[in-house]
């Protein structure tokens, strides 16, 4: 299930953001995560990490939909252009 959360970007230091993840979130089971920081931030939990990328990708996608970053129209026709 997707979960959309919208946080200010207020707890920092002189390096970093902090931002908060639900304790819920079925991949902090794995206590170790790996954050990929571009145009966006992706956070992926270890358990999954080294998957084929389907699941990632499709997870991250669906996510994106859900938060309304991202039309589903827009993530079809960007597989339309790649295939």
């Amino acid at each position: 299930m997707v979960q959309v959360l919208y946080q200010d970007l207020n707890k920092s230091d002189d390096n970093y953001f902090y931002i908060g993840i639900p304790r819920d979130w079925s991949g902090a089971s794995d206590n170790e995560v790996t954050v990929i920081v571009d145009d966006v931030c992706v956070v992926v939990p270890k358990g999954i990490a080294g998957a084929t990328g389907e699941l990632v990708v499709l997870r991250l996608l669906e996510a994106m939909i859900a938060g309304d970053v991202i039309d589903a129209g827009d993530v079809q026709k960007a597989i339309e252009h790649i295939l």
